[in-house]
Protein backbone atom coordinates (compact mmCIF):
# COMPACT_ATOMS: atom_id res chain seq x y z
CA UNK A 1 0.00 0.00 0.00
CA UNK A 2 1.70 3.36 -0.78
CA UNK A 3 2.33 5.79 1.14
CA UNK A 4 1.73 3.87 4.49
CA UNK A 5 -1.13 3.62 6.96
CA UNK A 6 -2.29 7.44 7.75
CA UNK A 7 -3.93 8.42 10.50
CA UNK A 8 -8.24 9.02 10.07
CA UNK A 9 -9.03 12.35 11.73
CA UNK A 10 -10.46 10.83 14.81
CA UNK A 11 -7.23 8.91 15.19
CA UNK A 12 -5.47 12.22 15.51
CA UNK A 13 -7.89 14.07 17.74
CA UNK A 14 -8.11 11.40 19.80
CA UNK A 15 -4.26 10.28 20.01
CA UNK A 16 -3.50 14.66 20.60
CA UNK A 17 -5.86 15.19 23.42
CA UNK A 18 -3.96 11.89 25.11
CA UNK A 19 -0.52 13.44 24.46
CA UNK A 20 -1.88 17.09 26.04
CA UNK A 21 -2.93 15.21 28.96
CA UNK A 22 0.31 12.64 30.07
CA UNK A 23 2.72 16.21 28.46
CA UNK A 24 0.86 18.27 30.72
CA UNK A 25 1.03 15.94 34.03
CA UNK A 26 4.81 15.36 33.64
CA UNK A 27 4.96 19.43 33.79
CA UNK A 28 3.19 19.19 36.29
CA UNK A 29 5.48 16.76 38.79
CA UNK A 30 8.14 19.33 38.01
CA UNK A 31 8.93 20.42 41.16
CA UNK A 32 9.21 24.30 40.41
CA UNK A 33 5.27 23.34 39.66
CA UNK A 34 3.89 22.17 42.94
CA UNK A 35 3.98 22.92 46.05
CA UNK A 36 3.66 19.79 48.02
CA UNK A 37 4.46 16.46 46.79
CA UNK A 38 1.71 15.42 44.03
CA UNK A 39 1.53 11.69 42.71
CA UNK A 40 1.85 10.72 39.42
CA UNK A 41 -2.02 9.81 39.30
CA UNK A 42 -3.09 13.08 40.14
CA UNK A 43 -0.73 15.13 38.00
CA UNK A 44 -2.47 13.35 35.19
CA UNK A 45 -5.62 13.66 36.32
CA UNK A 46 -5.17 17.29 37.14
CA UNK A 47 -3.63 18.03 33.34
CA UNK A 48 -6.35 15.57 31.91
CA UNK A 49 -8.99 17.54 34.03
CA UNK A 50 -7.86 21.00 32.37
CA UNK A 51 -7.16 19.66 29.21
CA UNK A 52 -10.04 18.19 28.47
CA UNK A 53 -12.33 21.72 30.36
CA UNK A 54 -13.46 19.59 33.14
CA UNK A 55 -13.03 21.07 36.48
CA UNK A 56 -12.45 18.31 38.63
CA UNK A 57 -9.90 18.13 41.10
CA UNK A 58 -8.20 15.20 43.19
CA UNK A 59 -5.79 18.05 44.78
CA UNK A 60 -6.85 21.86 46.24
CA UNK A 61 -5.69 23.98 43.17
CA UNK A 62 -4.79 27.13 45.72
CA UNK A 63 -2.81 25.10 47.80
CA UNK A 64 -1.39 22.54 45.72
CA UNK A 65 0.43 24.00 42.67
CA UNK A 66 2.62 27.05 42.54
CA UNK A 67 1.99 29.80 39.86
CA UNK A 68 4.07 28.21 37.27
CA UNK A 69 1.78 25.09 38.17
CA UNK A 70 -1.08 27.55 37.46
CA UNK A 71 0.43 28.65 34.91
CA UNK A 72 0.54 25.19 33.28
CA UNK A 73 -2.98 24.25 34.15
CA UNK A 74 -4.34 27.65 32.40
CA UNK A 75 -2.02 26.84 28.93
CA UNK A 76 -3.90 23.01 29.47
CA UNK A 77 -7.21 24.86 29.94
CA UNK A 78 -6.76 27.79 26.44
CA UNK A 79 -5.97 24.03 25.08
CA UNK A 80 -8.63 22.45 26.04
CA UNK A 81 -11.32 24.95 24.92
CA UNK A 82 -9.64 25.92 21.68
CA UNK A 83 -9.35 22.17 20.95
CA UNK A 84 -6.14 20.52 19.31
CA UNK A 85 -7.32 21.76 15.58
CA UNK A 86 -6.65 25.09 16.47
CA UNK A 87 -3.47 24.78 18.09
CA UNK A 88 -2.33 22.84 14.92
CA UNK A 89 -3.62 25.68 12.58
CA UNK A 90 -2.01 28.08 14.55
CA UNK A 91 2.13 26.69 14.99
CA UNK A 92 0.82 26.23 10.78
CA UNK A 93 -0.18 29.79 10.06
CA UNK A 94 3.04 30.51 12.67
CA UNK A 95 5.22 28.59 9.75
CA UNK A 96 3.75 30.06 6.79
CA UNK A 97 2.46 26.45 5.90
CA UNK A 98 -0.37 25.51 3.63
CA UNK A 99 -3.42 24.09 5.12
CA UNK A 100 -3.86 21.22 3.38
CA UNK A 101 -7.44 19.11 2.56
CA UNK A 102 -6.56 16.63 4.63
CA UNK A 103 -5.58 19.08 7.80
CA UNK A 104 -8.86 20.76 6.77
CA UNK A 105 -10.94 17.62 7.52
CA UNK A 106 -9.00 16.90 10.37
CA UNK A 107 -10.01 20.69 12.28
CA UNK A 108 -13.54 19.78 10.69
CA UNK A 109 -13.55 16.35 12.18
CA UNK A 110 -12.54 18.23 15.82
CA UNK A 111 -14.57 21.31 15.54
CA UNK A 112 -18.37 19.59 14.01
CA UNK A 113 -18.22 21.44 11.54
CA UNK A 114 -17.73 21.21 7.47
CA UNK A 115 -14.64 21.33 5.98
CA UNK A 116 -15.51 24.95 3.98
CA UNK A 117 -14.43 27.68 5.91
CA UNK A 118 -13.09 25.63 8.47
CA UNK A 119 -9.76 28.10 8.47
CA UNK A 120 -11.87 31.05 8.42
CA UNK A 121 -13.64 29.32 11.86
CA UNK A 122 -10.57 28.37 13.70
CA UNK A 123 -9.79 32.71 12.72
CA UNK A 124 -12.80 33.76 14.45
CA UNK A 125 -11.95 31.03 17.59
CA UNK A 126 -8.78 32.87 18.24
CA UNK A 127 -10.65 36.17 17.69
CA UNK A 128 -13.55 35.19 20.17
CA UNK A 129 -11.56 34.26 23.03
CA UNK A 130 -8.86 36.51 23.02
CA UNK A 131 -11.49 39.52 22.67
CA UNK A 132 -14.00 37.86 25.06
CA UNK A 133 -11.03 36.35 27.71
CA UNK A 134 -9.66 39.97 27.30
CA UNK A 135 -12.06 41.78 28.42
CA UNK A 136 -12.93 39.59 30.99
CA UNK A 137 -9.66 39.90 32.32
CA UNK A 138 -9.89 43.78 32.63
CA UNK A 139 -13.13 43.99 34.49
CA UNK A 140 -12.28 41.58 36.97
CA UNK A 141 -8.68 42.93 37.79
CA UNK A 142 -10.38 45.91 38.46
CA UNK A 143 -13.29 44.84 40.27
CA UNK A 144 -10.73 42.61 42.57
CA UNK A 145 -8.20 45.92 43.21
CA UNK A 146 -10.63 48.27 43.98
CA UNK A 147 -13.45 46.58 45.69
CA UNK A 148 -11.09 43.33 47.77
CA UNK A 149 -8.46 45.35 47.75
CA UNK A 150 -5.84 42.68 45.56
CA UNK A 151 -2.29 43.86 44.48
CA UNK A 152 -2.31 44.05 40.97
CA UNK A 153 -0.09 41.32 40.28
CA UNK A 154 -2.34 39.06 42.38
CA UNK A 155 -5.60 41.25 40.81
CA UNK A 156 -4.47 39.95 37.51
CA UNK A 157 -3.30 36.77 37.69
CA UNK A 158 -6.62 35.56 39.45
CA UNK A 159 -8.33 37.38 36.62
CA UNK A 160 -6.29 35.83 33.81
CA UNK A 161 -7.17 32.15 35.32
CA UNK A 162 -10.48 33.03 35.85
CA UNK A 163 -11.83 34.34 32.50
CA UNK A 164 -9.64 31.32 30.78
CA UNK A 165 -11.58 28.74 33.48
CA UNK A 166 -14.99 30.40 32.76
CA UNK A 167 -14.65 31.11 29.08
CA UNK A 168 -13.35 27.68 28.42
CA UNK A 169 -15.91 25.73 30.89
CA UNK A 170 -13.08 24.48 32.89
CA UNK A 171 -14.12 24.98 36.69
CA UNK A 172 -10.43 25.45 37.94
CA UNK A 173 -10.32 28.36 40.97
CA UNK A 174 -7.61 29.92 43.10
CA UNK A 175 -9.68 30.66 45.69
CA UNK A 176 -9.73 27.54 47.59
CA UNK A 177 -13.39 26.59 47.72
CA UNK A 178 -14.30 27.82 44.51
CA UNK A 179 -16.78 30.21 44.28
CA UNK A 180 -18.72 29.94 47.19
CA UNK A 181 -17.02 33.17 49.16
CA UNK A 182 -18.47 35.28 46.61
CA UNK A 183 -21.87 33.88 47.01
CA UNK A 184 -23.17 37.17 47.64
CA UNK A 185 -21.17 38.95 44.63
CA UNK A 186 -23.49 39.59 41.96
CA UNK A 187 -20.49 40.91 39.66
CA UNK A 188 -18.40 38.02 40.23
CA UNK A 189 -21.62 35.59 39.62
CA UNK A 190 -23.14 37.35 36.66
CA UNK A 191 -20.27 38.10 34.68
CA UNK A 192 -18.56 34.22 35.15
CA UNK A 193 -21.99 32.72 33.77
CA UNK A 194 -22.09 35.10 30.97
CA UNK A 195 -18.75 34.00 30.07
CA UNK A 196 -19.93 30.25 30.76
CA UNK A 197 -22.36 30.79 28.82
CA UNK A 198 -20.72 32.52 25.54
CA UNK A 199 -18.25 29.77 26.11
CA UNK A 200 -21.17 27.23 25.90
CA UNK A 201 -23.06 28.41 22.56
CA UNK A 202 -20.48 27.35 20.45
CA UNK A 203 -17.98 29.31 18.12
CA UNK A 204 -20.08 29.10 14.73
CA UNK A 205 -23.29 30.49 17.06
CA UNK A 206 -20.99 33.14 17.97
CA UNK A 207 -19.86 34.31 14.62
CA UNK A 208 -23.09 34.50 13.69
CA UNK A 209 -24.67 36.76 16.34
CA UNK A 210 -21.74 38.83 16.10
CA UNK A 211 -22.81 39.29 11.80
CA UNK A 212 -26.23 39.57 12.92
CA UNK A 213 -26.79 42.88 13.03
CA UNK A 214 -25.65 43.15 9.46
CA UNK A 215 -27.53 39.71 8.43
CA UNK A 216 -30.21 39.98 10.46
CA UNK A 217 -30.76 36.32 10.29
CA UNK A 218 -29.72 33.15 12.00
CA UNK A 219 -29.25 29.38 10.71
CA UNK A 220 -31.43 26.61 12.13
CA UNK A 221 -28.99 25.20 13.99
CA UNK A 222 -28.27 28.97 16.08
CA UNK A 223 -32.18 29.14 16.82
CA UNK A 224 -32.18 25.59 18.20
CA UNK A 225 -29.14 26.28 20.33
CA UNK A 226 -30.19 29.73 21.58
CA UNK A 227 -33.99 27.98 22.19
CA UNK A 228 -32.64 25.16 23.82
CA UNK A 229 -29.96 26.74 25.86
CA UNK A 230 -32.46 29.63 27.19
CA UNK A 231 -35.14 26.93 27.80
CA UNK A 232 -32.41 24.98 30.13
CA UNK A 233 -31.28 27.88 31.70
CA UNK A 234 -34.71 28.70 32.97
CA UNK A 235 -35.78 25.10 34.04
CA UNK A 236 -32.19 24.66 35.77
CA UNK A 237 -33.11 28.05 38.17
CA UNK A 238 -36.57 27.50 38.58
CA UNK A 239 -35.84 23.67 39.56
CA UNK A 240 -33.13 24.59 41.86
CA UNK A 241 -35.28 27.02 43.59
CA UNK A 242 -37.91 24.75 44.59
CA UNK A 243 -35.97 22.20 45.89
CA UNK A 244 -32.88 24.46 47.58
CA UNK A 245 -34.53 28.11 48.30
CA UNK A 246 -35.60 26.39 52.00
CA UNK A 247 -32.71 23.88 52.24
CA UNK A 248 -29.12 24.48 50.86
CA UNK A 249 -29.60 28.04 50.19
CA UNK A 250 -32.31 29.30 53.47
CA UNK A 251 -29.84 31.70 54.90
CA UNK A 252 -30.13 33.90 51.83
CA UNK A 253 -32.30 36.55 51.05
CA UNK A 254 -34.42 35.93 48.12
CA UNK A 255 -32.55 38.14 45.42
CA UNK A 256 -29.53 36.31 46.09
CA UNK A 257 -31.58 32.70 46.24
CA UNK A 258 -32.20 33.47 42.62
CA UNK A 259 -29.35 35.18 41.48
CA UNK A 260 -27.19 31.09 43.02
CA UNK A 261 -29.98 29.77 41.26
CA UNK A 262 -29.57 30.89 38.11
CA UNK A 263 -25.44 30.40 38.66
CA UNK A 264 -25.79 26.46 39.55
CA UNK A 265 -28.06 25.88 36.64
CA UNK A 266 -25.57 27.74 34.45
CA UNK A 267 -22.63 26.16 35.98
CA UNK A 268 -24.14 22.35 34.98
CA UNK A 269 -24.16 23.40 31.08
CA UNK A 270 -20.17 21.93 31.45
CA UNK A 271 -19.01 25.04 33.62
CA UNK A 272 -18.05 23.30 37.10
CA UNK A 273 -18.08 26.00 39.14
CA UNK A 274 -20.22 25.99 42.79
CA UNK A 275 -21.00 29.35 44.77
CA UNK A 276 -23.50 27.25 47.36
CA UNK A 277 -21.83 23.49 48.01
CA UNK A 278 -23.12 21.09 45.61
CA UNK A 279 -22.59 18.28 48.53
CA UNK A 280 -25.40 19.94 51.04
CA UNK A 281 -28.27 19.91 48.33
CA UNK A 282 -31.11 17.47 47.97
CA UNK A 283 -29.99 14.06 46.18
CA UNK A 284 -33.62 15.43 43.89
CA UNK A 285 -31.31 18.23 43.07
CA UNK A 286 -28.19 16.43 42.00
CA UNK A 287 -30.67 14.47 39.76
CA UNK A 288 -31.91 17.22 38.31
CA UNK A 289 -28.01 18.53 37.88
CA UNK A 290 -27.00 15.07 36.71
CA UNK A 291 -30.18 15.58 33.63
CA UNK A 292 -28.72 18.75 32.91
CA UNK A 293 -25.26 17.46 32.68
CA UNK A 294 -25.49 14.87 30.37
CA UNK A 295 -27.16 17.15 27.96
CA UNK A 296 -24.30 19.95 28.52
CA UNK A 297 -23.45 22.65 26.07
CA UNK A 298 -23.75 22.87 22.37
CA UNK A 299 -21.65 21.85 19.78
CA UNK A 300 -18.71 23.12 18.19
CA UNK A 301 -17.90 24.97 21.92
CA UNK A 302 -15.91 24.55 24.85
CA UNK A 303 -18.26 22.50 26.71
CA UNK A 304 -19.23 18.78 27.08
CA UNK A 305 -22.22 16.36 27.11
CA UNK A 306 -24.29 15.02 24.19
CA UNK A 307 -25.21 18.65 23.69
CA UNK A 308 -28.51 20.87 23.16
CA UNK A 309 -28.87 20.05 19.21
CA UNK A 310 -28.74 16.39 20.19
CA UNK A 311 -31.43 16.45 22.84
CA UNK A 312 -33.56 18.78 20.66
CA UNK A 313 -33.49 16.42 17.56
CA UNK A 314 -34.20 12.84 20.44
CA UNK A 315 -37.35 15.38 21.40
CA UNK A 316 -38.43 16.17 17.64
CA UNK A 317 -38.13 12.77 16.45
CA UNK A 318 -39.96 11.47 19.37
CA UNK A 319 -42.49 13.46 18.40
CA UNK A 320 -42.33 12.63 15.03
CA UNK A 321 -42.93 8.94 15.45
CA UNK A 322 -45.54 9.45 17.96
CA UNK A 323 -47.42 11.50 15.73
CA UNK A 324 -46.96 9.34 12.45
CA UNK A 325 -44.92 11.56 10.43
CA UNK A 326 -42.33 10.59 7.63
CA UNK A 327 -40.64 13.55 8.40
CA UNK A 328 -38.90 15.46 11.01
CA UNK A 329 -39.77 19.33 10.80
CA UNK A 330 -37.93 22.22 12.52
CA UNK A 331 -38.93 26.01 11.29
CA UNK A 332 -40.35 24.96 8.49
CA UNK A 333 -36.77 22.73 7.36
CA UNK A 334 -36.78 19.05 7.32
CA UNK A 335 -34.03 17.55 9.23
CA UNK A 336 -32.91 14.25 7.33
CA UNK A 337 -33.22 11.46 9.45
CA UNK A 338 -29.50 10.33 9.25
CA UNK A 339 -29.26 12.77 12.25
CA UNK A 340 -31.77 11.77 13.90
CA UNK A 341 -30.13 8.28 13.94
CA UNK A 342 -27.03 9.65 15.00
CA UNK A 343 -28.43 11.24 17.52
CA UNK A 344 -29.89 8.09 19.13
CA UNK A 345 -26.29 6.79 18.99
CA UNK A 346 -24.43 9.38 20.32
CA UNK A 347 -27.11 9.02 23.57
CA UNK A 348 -27.67 5.31 23.94
CA UNK A 349 -23.42 5.09 23.93
CA UNK A 350 -23.56 8.08 25.70
CA UNK A 351 -25.19 5.97 28.50
CA UNK A 352 -23.69 3.00 27.97
CA UNK A 353 -20.49 4.70 28.80
CA UNK A 354 -21.70 6.38 31.92
CA UNK A 355 -23.35 2.56 33.52
CA UNK A 356 -20.22 1.11 32.74
CA UNK A 357 -18.34 3.93 34.46
CA UNK A 358 -20.59 4.05 37.13
CA UNK A 359 -20.75 0.06 37.76
CA UNK A 360 -16.89 -0.02 37.95
CA UNK A 361 -16.76 2.29 40.58
CA UNK A 362 -19.58 1.25 42.70
CA UNK A 363 -17.20 -1.90 42.53
CA UNK A 364 -13.79 0.18 43.39
CA UNK A 365 -15.19 2.76 46.25
CA UNK A 366 -18.36 0.98 47.98
CA UNK A 367 -18.23 3.01 50.73
CA UNK A 368 -19.68 6.21 48.65
CA UNK A 369 -23.07 6.69 48.24
CA UNK A 370 -24.30 5.24 44.69
CA UNK A 371 -26.00 8.67 43.47
CA UNK A 372 -22.60 10.33 44.47
CA UNK A 373 -20.40 7.71 42.42
CA UNK A 374 -23.22 8.48 39.47
CA UNK A 375 -23.13 12.49 39.82
CA UNK A 376 -19.26 12.26 39.54
CA UNK A 377 -18.69 10.08 36.65
CA UNK A 378 -21.93 12.50 34.79
CA UNK A 379 -19.54 15.38 35.58
CA UNK A 380 -16.70 13.76 34.45
CA UNK A 381 -18.15 12.93 31.14
CA UNK A 382 -19.94 16.14 30.30
CA UNK A 383 -16.40 17.76 31.06
CA UNK A 384 -18.65 19.55 33.69
CA UNK A 385 -16.65 19.38 37.15
CA UNK A 386 -19.41 19.59 39.67
CA UNK A 387 -19.11 17.51 42.71
CA UNK A 388 -20.73 16.25 45.22
CA UNK A 389 -16.96 16.90 47.56
CA UNK A 390 -15.77 13.30 46.77
CA UNK A 391 -13.45 14.03 43.95
CA UNK A 392 -10.56 14.54 46.63
CA UNK A 393 -11.54 11.32 48.83
CA UNK A 394 -11.48 8.64 46.48
CA UNK A 395 -9.02 6.59 45.14
CA UNK A 396 -6.17 5.69 42.56
CA UNK A 397 -8.50 3.16 40.42
CA UNK A 398 -11.72 5.51 39.94
CA UNK A 399 -9.36 8.61 39.55
CA UNK A 400 -8.62 6.60 36.30
CA UNK A 401 -11.69 6.08 35.71
CA UNK A 402 -12.60 9.07 35.61
CA UNK A 403 -9.61 10.22 33.32
CA UNK A 404 -10.62 7.69 30.99
CA UNK A 405 -14.40 9.23 31.13
CA UNK A 406 -13.67 12.58 31.06
CA UNK A 407 -11.28 12.46 27.94
CA UNK A 408 -14.00 10.25 25.92
CA UNK A 409 -16.37 13.17 26.99
CA UNK A 410 -13.88 15.70 25.66
CA UNK A 411 -13.35 14.25 22.03
CA UNK A 412 -16.82 12.87 21.78
CA UNK A 413 -18.12 9.21 21.59
CA UNK A 414 -18.22 8.59 18.07
CA UNK A 415 -14.86 10.59 17.64
CA UNK A 416 -13.64 7.99 20.44
CA UNK A 417 -15.37 4.65 18.83
CA UNK A 418 -14.50 5.74 14.94
CA UNK A 419 -10.22 6.15 16.33
CA UNK A 420 -11.16 3.19 17.39
CA UNK A 421 -12.53 1.09 14.73
CA UNK A 422 -11.12 -0.27 11.84
CA UNK A 423 -13.03 0.41 8.30
CA UNK A 424 -14.69 -2.97 6.31
CA UNK A 425 -16.21 -2.60 3.34
CA UNK A 426 -18.70 -5.21 1.91
CA UNK A 427 -20.82 -4.71 -1.50
CA UNK A 428 -23.19 -7.55 -0.06
CA UNK A 429 -26.54 -6.75 0.63
CA UNK A 430 -28.89 -8.57 2.77
CA UNK A 431 -32.32 -9.28 2.21
CA UNK A 432 -34.71 -6.83 4.53
CA UNK A 433 -36.93 -8.39 7.44
CA UNK A 434 -39.27 -7.23 10.09
CA UNK A 435 -39.57 -7.62 13.66
CA UNK A 436 -41.67 -6.56 16.64
CA UNK A 437 -40.51 -3.65 18.92
CA UNK A 438 -42.32 -2.08 21.39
Amino acid sequence: MSGGYRLKPAQRIAGGYAVVAVVGGLLLMLPICHRVPVSFTDAVFTSASAGFVTGLSTVTTATTWTPVGDVVIAALMQVGGWGITLVTTLVYLALGRKISIGERRFMAEDKNSGVRGIVRLIKSILYFSVSIEGAAVLIFSLYFHFHYHYLWSRALGISAFHAISAFNNAGFDLWGNNLEGFTRDPLVLILTSFLIILGGLGFVVLVELYSWPKHRSLSLHARIVLKMTAILLAAGTLLTLLFEANHSMAQLSWPYKILNAWFSSVTTRTAGFDSVPIGNMRDVTWFIYIVLMFIGASPGSTGGGIKTTTFYLMLKTTMATIRGRADIIARERTIPWDLATKSMVIFMLSMAVIFVGTLVNAVVEPHIAFMRLLFEEVSAFGTVGLTTGITGIIGGPMKWVLICTMYIGRIGILTFLVSLASQKHTHAKYLPERILIG
